[in-house]
């Protein structure tokens, strides 16, 4: 009787671990199983665009998001470029290597200007679609904002940590 249920309890796990497991697909062998960078995640008003029935928006404020959205990625579109540049051929090992070199030193601060500058464009893209916004779909479209946000994981920087202001 025991075996029997043991037997039972095998047919069932198994077909749920292997729907847990990833398997890997033709994109992530042909990038070498390099992660996307961290600049790729939606701009707030792609987000908006992307919930357009949820926000209940006309078409001519659908229209209006695209432009602000499509002026963005042209914007960001070089400095994006430059990010990738950037980016190490491969990714570091875990070990610890001491103090970094003077220039792994300024490639990070090269970095951070450029996010810097992503952070900005993405601000004053997100205040210009605001003001296409009624007041209730503003509402609307920060609580939208902040579920988005939260949804990419814990902490700052995926380091893990407390979001900012816990």
């Amino acid at each position: 009787m025991k075996r029997h249920l043991f037997m039972l309890g095998l047919l069932f796990a198994v077909p749920a671990f292997a729907g847990s497991t990833p398997t890997p697909t033709p994109q992530d062998a042909s990038q070498g199983a390099r992660r996307p960078p961290p600049f790729e995640r939606k701009s707030p008003v792609q987000v908006l665009i992307d919930h357009r029935q949820d926000l209940a928006l006309t078409d001519a404020q659908a229209s209006s998001l695209e432009k602000i959205q499509a002026a963005l990625d042209v914007k960001n579109a070089p400095v994006k470029q430059s990010l990738e540049a950037l980016r190490p051929p491969a990714p570091p090992d875990r070990a610890p290597q001491g103090t970094p070199s003077a220039q792994d030193q300024a490639r990070h601060e090269q970095a951070r200007g450029l996010f810097e500058q992503l952070r900005a464009n993405t601000v004053a893209a997100y205040q210009e679609a605001e003001q296409v916004l009624t007041d209730a779909q503003k509402t609307q479209a920060r609580t939208l904002l902040q579920a988005e946000r939260g949804s990419h994981g814990p902490g700052h920087g995926g380091r893990g940590g407390p979001p900012r202001g816990e």
